[in-house]
């Protein structure tokens, strides 16, 4: 068991890694934003604690196993922020042809739509 001093700041990262996953699912920006911004404070204010304490290099293998696992569901909200981005900008596409990435320039789009090109 990891001491309450350590327990609850690191509870409180993957508290917000999960309100991150769910609003990445939710598909809310709004969401997204404000649950992002709270887990890097979270993240921010514990490494400050951690290097208060002396550092990472003095953790528990308790505390290493959370922090791989924390690791794990952050490379696969990344993975999965990917994946929005990418149906986001195929459905702009769609909707907005002028989006679409011209391999040999920009050179022909004109009005309106030059906003949505860059």
């Amino acid at each position: 068991m990891l001491p309450a001093e350590i327990e609850k700041p690191l509870s409180l990262i993957e508290l917000q890694c999960e309100a991150v996953a769910a609003a990445v699912g939710s598909g809310e920006p709004q969401a997204l934003e404000a649950a992002s911004l709270a887990l890097k404070q979270a993240a921010v204010d514990f490494a400050a604690f951690m290097e208060q304490l002396g550092g990472a290099g003095q953790a528990g293998p308790e505390l290493r196993s959370r922090l791989k696992k924390l690791a794990t569901r952050l490379g696969v909200q990344r993975e999965n922020l990917i994946r929005r981005s990418v149906v986001v900008d195929r459905a702009l596409n769609v909707m907005v042809p002028a989006t679409r990435k011209s391999t040999y320039g920009q050179g022909g789009l004109t009005g309106s739509y030059k906003a949505y090109s860059a």
